[in-house]
C-alpha cells in the first residue's frame, strides 16, 4: 500500500515547517487529498514535488519572473485550521478558551504569551480571517474576538466606519496599536514609483493583498476616489494573503510592488517602503461579553506594560493609545 503523510511527517522529510507545507498546498506546488477535515499527502504526490522542485529555472540573464511563477517560500500563515470544529464549537459554547479571529498572528502570538503567565489563563485558538470575515464572524458570534487592522488616510481615526459592518451590534474597539502601512519596493526604487497612477504605468507589476483585508478595503476605495481603474493596474487581480507573502513576492522579483506594515521591512533589507497610510490595529467584541472573565483577562493584557514594550519590537509601533476602548453601535 502507497505511504499516507499527514502535513508534519512531511514537513519533517523535508526538514521545514508545517506551515510551509500548507505554503506550498496552497500554491499548488504540492498536491495534496483532503479526507474529512484532514489533509493527506501521498508518496507519489510527494516525489512528484521533489522531482519538479529539484529541476533548475530555465530563465535567461536579466529576465524578471513573471507574476504567474510560483512566490518563495511563506511560513506565517497555516492554511488549515489544527483544531476539530467539536474543539471550536466548546470553546465558544462553555468558554473553555477564547476563539479570536485575524490575519495577524504576531499579535495573537504576543497575547497568548501574555494570557500564558496567568494562573487561570485560557487558551486562545486563532483562527485565519481577513479583516472582513473577522468582523462577518463576530456579527454572527462564531468568535468572541476580531483582531482587525484598518486603514485611514488620518493619524486618529474614529472607528465609526465599522459599524456598518457590524449593524444592529454595539461593540467594543479595543485599541492595541497604530503604525504606518506602506508600498514594498526594491531598494533604491528603481522604477521611480511615488503615487497610485504609477501603478498604471505598464511596466510596473502589482502584487495584490487579499480581498476583505484592511489593507485591501482602503486600496480599493483610494482606487474609486481617484478614478483609476483597476483593470489599468498590471497584476491587480493577483494578490497575497500576509505582509511577509506580499514582502517576498517583491523581494524575489515576482512582482514590483506591493502593500504592507512597514515594521516588517527590518527582516527585508533588499526593500524600502513608500508610506501610504496609518494602520489601526483593534480588538472587537460584543459589548454584551465585556463582565466576561476571560475578556476581561485580555483587557488586562492589553493594558499591561510588558505587552506594550513587546509591541515596540515591531519597528514604527505606536502604543501612545493602547488600551483606549471605544463603543460602537452599528
Amino acid at each position: 500500500m502507497e505511504k499516507i503523510y499527514t502535513p508534519q511527517e512531511v514537513a519533517d522529510r523535508l526538514l521545514i515547517k508545517k506551515a510551509t507545507v500548507y505554503e506550498l498546498i496552497k500554491r499548488g506546488e504540492l498536491n495534496a487529498t483532503k479526507i474529512g477535515r484532514q489533509i493527506r499527502v501521498s508518496q507519489e504526490q510527494l516525489d512528484s514535488y521533489l522531482k519538479v522542485s529539484s529541476k533548475p529555472a530555465e530563465r535567461s540573464y536579466g529576465e524578471r519572473p513573471n507574476m504567474e511563477e510560483a512566490l518563495p517560500q511563506v511560513t506565517d500563515i497555516p492554511r488549515f485550521a489544527s483544531v476539530s470544529g467539536a474543539q471550536q464549537t466548546d470553546y465558544l459554547l462553555n468558554i473553555s478558551g477564547l476563539v479570536i479571529s485575524s490575519q495577524e498572528s504576531r499579535v495573537v502570538e504576543l497575547l497568548r504569551g501574555q494570557l500564558s503567565k496567568e494562573r487561570s489563563s485560557l487558551p486562545i485558538l486563532h483562527s485565519y480571517m481577513n479583516d472582513y470575515n473577522s468582523l462577518y464572524s463576530l456579527y454572527y458570534e462564531k468568535t468572541h474576538l476580531a483582531l482587525t487592522c484598518f486603514l485611514s488616510d488620518r493619524e486618529n481615526w474614529d472607528r465609526n466606519p465599522m459599524k456598518h459592518l457590524m449593524p444592529g451590534k454595539e461593540v467594543v474597539v479595543l485599541s492595541v496599536c497604530n503604525f504606518l502601512c506602506g508600498f514594498y519596493v526594491k531598494k533604491g526604487n528603481p522604477l521611480h514609483i511615488l503615487t497610485l497612477e504609477d501603478l498604471t504605468r505598464p511596466e510596473v507589476r502589482f502584487l495584490n493583498r487579499e480581498l476583505g483585508s484592511g489593507l485591501r478595503m482602503y486600496l480599493d476605495s483610494s482606487l474609486l476616489e481617484k478614478k483609476i481603474p483597476k483593470n489599468a493596474i498590471n497584476g491587480y487581480d493577483k494578490d497575497c494573503l500576509s505582509n511577509m507573502s506580499a514582502a517576498h513576492g517583491v523581494a524575489s522579483g515576482a512582482a514590483d510592488i506591493s502593500i504592507g506594515d512597514i515594521s516588517l521591512l527590518s527582516s527585508y533589507p533588499q526593500l524600502e517602503s513608500i508610506p501610504f497610510a496609518h494602520g489601526f490595529l483593534d480588538l472587537v467584541f460584543l459589548k454584551s461579553d465585556l463582565d466576561l472573565p476571560a475578556l476581561k483577562s485580555i483587557l488586562n493584557a492589553v493594558h499591561s506594560e510588558e505587552f506594550k514594550s513587546s509591541l515596540l519590537h515591531f519597528k514604527g509601533y505606536d502604543t501612545k493609545t493602547t488600551g483606549k476602548m471605544t463603543i460602537i453601535s452599528g
